[in-house]
């Protein structure tokens, strides 16, 4: 089946894993006659046969202008009835569907059209069943609702999150030092469930070539185990479950690449889950390249998830926690499950007090980019959450190396269940 598709306003690509076999095997139920709508319900992925039934049924046509169609189409008694299907779509969650009598010769051969909206937190996705017999219309939307469209919906949650993930690598890439785009990039791994509980690992790659970014998808090895949830980074360290049962950790390292000694960087969001990689050649790394580029890889972290604040997929849900300081203490439960899901009560917060623009500015310089940080002007009060760090050295390095750097009163560590316990 073609389908037509565009990335998000604002993104310089979309998505790498376009849902072509699973929605295939929706049309072969239901026709081919699709869209889905995104957030302010624009059309961001569409089959052009649509078209033969709603003319304006392209990229960037919205939700609204698919009611109208709808209002001028079908017969004068059907407009309440529309009207109550409509208020229905607009609830979270589930499935509408239902079938409305066209006025006489609006479609060829048609006399009738079921519609099936589902319903997800980023948007609508519809299908239009076009036809002449009540009763067979009604048996195809009836099997549309059924449990037989997880994978469907599975598919969709997976393009429209890589979607919004491709929106906020744009940040980055426009904001890609220009000294390193020649010998460097930017590079993700993302994992796809495919059957007998197997997943495909990508390798995706973002180059600059041509005064231009460019993206490269490679298939890499195919792994036992399945994503958890609906789509993963897996790469070491990433949202992928760790077999030894261990946190991540997370540091620059050198990696060798024909006679090219390369620095990974990696890029956070927040500094609750890494994006992924920039390799920079230790060459460029001289005459202050590493400051620069340490300096970068910091800024990005909070810009990145002030950009994602607006998105609507689960990976992204923290971000709302974000405030121009640092995230609210409200979201320390949350961020600490992402991070360490099985392990969160026993990861280590550092509490410090008088956040004051330059004590924060202090801390911020000081903490790793993989610790987020957290405030609480209303007690004048911040914290660490650390990642990768044992209680002893919490206590024994890591307050030491933050007392001597920073004016802020740095109090003793403490676990993240014993501060939210308020022992």
């Amino acid at each position: 089946m073609i389908l037509s598709h565009r990335p998000l306003k604002g993104a310089l690509f979309g998505s790498a894993f376009l849902p072509g076999d699973e929605l295939e095997t929706l049309a072969r139920v239901s026709g081919s006659n699709m869209a889905l709508f995104y957030r302010s319900y624009e059309v961001i992925l569409a089959s052009p046969a649509l078209r033969m039934i709603w003319p304006d049924g392209t990229l960037g046509s919205n939700i609204a202008r698919f009611r109208e169609f709808m209002e001028e189409a079908v017969a004068p008694a059907e407009k309440m009835h529309l009207g109550e299907f409509f208020k229905g779509t607009e609830a979270e969650g589930g499935v509408a569907s239902d079938v409305f009598l066209l006025k006489a010769g609006r479609l060829k051969e048609t006399g009738l059209l079921g519609l099936v909206v589902f319903i997800f937190s980023w948007g609508r996705f519809l299908v239009v069943v076009p036809g002449e017999a009540p009763g067979q219309v009604r048996e195809i939307l009836a099997s549309l609702s059924g449990a037989t469209l997880g994978p469907v919906r599975t598919a969709l949650d997976r393009w429209v999150e890589d979607s919004e993930f491709e929106f906020i690598l744009t940040g980055l890439l426009e904001r890609f030092p220009e000294e390193f785009r020649g010998n460097s990039g930017f590079f993700r791994k993302a994992g796809v469930s495919v059957p007998e509980t197997q997943t495909q690992i990508f390798d995706i790659s973002y180059i600059y070539r041509n005064r231009r970014w460019q993206r490269d998808v490679l298939e890499g090895e195919l792994v036992a185990g399945t994503p958890d949830g609906t789509m993963v980074w897996k790469r070491s360290g990433g949202l992928g479950k760790d077999s030894s049962g261990l946190p991540p950790v997370f540091r620059e390292r050198g990696v060798r690449v024909g006679n090219e000694v390369l620095i990974r960087f990696t890029v956070f969001l927040g500094g609750v889950f890494p994006l992924g990689d920039i390799p920079v050649p230790v060459r460029a790394l001289t005459s202050g390249g590493l400051l620069r580029m340490n300096r970068f890889i910091r800024e990005i972290s909070m810009e990145l998830v002030s950009r994602a604040q607006s998105l609507t997929s689960g990976h992204f849900h923290f971000c709302r926690y974000w405030t121009e300081s640092g995230f609210s203490v409200r979201g320390l439960e949350e961020i600490a499950r992402i991070i360490d899901p099985a392990n969160w009560r026993n990861l280590m917060v550092l509490p410090f007090w008088e956040t004051g623009p330059d004590s924060l500015a202090e801390v911020k310089g000081a903490c790793r980019v993989s610790d987020p940080f957290f405030v609480d002007p209303a007690k004048n009060m911040g914290l660490l959450l650390l990642r990768d760090c044992s209680e002893w050295h919490a206590r024994n390095v890591v307050v030491r190396h933050f007392r001597k750097r920073v004016s802020a009163l740095v109090e003793s560590p403490v676990s993240v269940g014993r501060f939210l316990s308020g022992e």
